[in-house]
């Protein structure tokens, strides 16, 4: 899957109304790896004092939408420290306010 050709006004406008400061790709989609079944797994990092509960599904969702394809979000705050600097090396940055 390519990022080149995405709506990155749209996608500002999600991020931005969730507090999301940062969003990373990473996994197949990353590694271009990936099939048209394949989901896209996003690291996220919020903006300094911005908390989200129930409402990550909520952007999980818009975000689905958004790229046409289900998508597992993850928060870089809570990467296992054992697979931690892996998947941040692999990371491609999609949205950073």
């Amino acid at each position: 899957m390519s990022f080149d050709h995405i709506d990155h006004a749209k996608l500002r406008e999600i991020c931005l109304r969730y507090g999301v400061a940062g969003l990373a790709v990473f996994g197949s989609v990353a590694r271009n790896e990936d099939t048209p079944s394949s989901d896209i797994d996003l690291i996220y990092e919020l903006s300094p004092g911005v908390e989200l509960g129930w409402e990550i599904e909520d952007l999980a969702h818009e975000l689905a939408e958004f790229f046409g394809r289900p998508v597992d979000l993850v928060s870089k705050r809570a990467l296992h420290p054992l697979l931690r600097e892996d998947v941040l090396t692999e990371s491609k940055p999609v949205y950073a306010a």
